[in-house]
């Protein structure tokens, strides 16, 4: 590239990238980084909302379950130790 061209070339890519800096703080540049991003409906906030319930509730329901099975097995070592005792 001679030098002509890059002269000419740099403030113009600055400017290019300046105007784009100062179009990403308006709504318009905010909404379309949202878009790009993925930017959630309510209807994907309501499914999430509603898996994470369900998350919570299997949670609550495995930690029950845990602790019946400890429950069971405590009472099992307890027959155990109690049927070694017997003669």
């Amino acid at each position: 590239m001679d030098k002509q061209t890059l002269a000419v070339m740099i403030p113009v890519i600055t400017m290019f990238f300046t105007g784009l800096i100062a179009f990403s703080f308006t709504r318009l540049g905010k909404a379309v980084a949202k878009r790009i991003e993925g930017g959630h409906s309510d209807d994907v906030l309501e499914r999430v909302a509603r898996l994470e319930e369900e998350n919570e509730s299997l949670h609550r329901s495995l930690l029950e379950a845990h602790e019946r099975l400890e429950t069971a097995e405590r009472m099992l070592r307890q027959d155990a130790s109690r049927a070694s005792l017997r003669p």
